[in-house]
């Protein structure tokens, strides 16, 4: 069964692992260092199979204009086009209902473009 729990930093390396793998084809791999940088301001949660953290997301919560600005969502390749990422934007729009989700994709990537045209109709 799949859990979603809050990111803690003691995460950090195991993820890092994880988005370099998931982006391994695009020119988005980063280095821990680079990754660490990339997500120090962001809040996160993880998805854990069993105690296996497999994947996550990091976003930005706009308290004043109601919405959350996804930043970086990424799924270990062995669990990747399983609904994971759908499950975890679905759970945190959950958490926060009256939240707009916002979601964008910056590389060229055909199937994260499709994901997130489906998430923006869906969610």
């Amino acid at each position: 069964m799949f859990k979603v729990k809050d990111y803690k930093i003691d995460d950090l390396k195991t993820l890092a692992n994880i988005n370099k793998n998931a982006f391994r084809k695009d020119s988005e791999k980063q280095s821990f260092e680079e990754f660490r940088e990339l997500t120090k301001d962001f809040v996160g949660k993880v998805i854990v199979l069993e105690s296996e953290i497999i994947g996550a997301i990091f976003f930005r919560k706009k308290e004043i204009e109601g919405e959350i600005k996804i930043e970086r969502l990424f799924i270990s390749p062995k669990y990747q086009n399983k609904g994971l990422g759908y499950f975890i934007i679905a759970r945190l729009k959950e958490e926060n209902p009256s939240y707009k989700i916002e979601l964008e994709t910056h590389n060229g990537n055909f199937k994260t473009k499709k994901f997130c045209e489906k998430i923006k109709r869906e969610i």
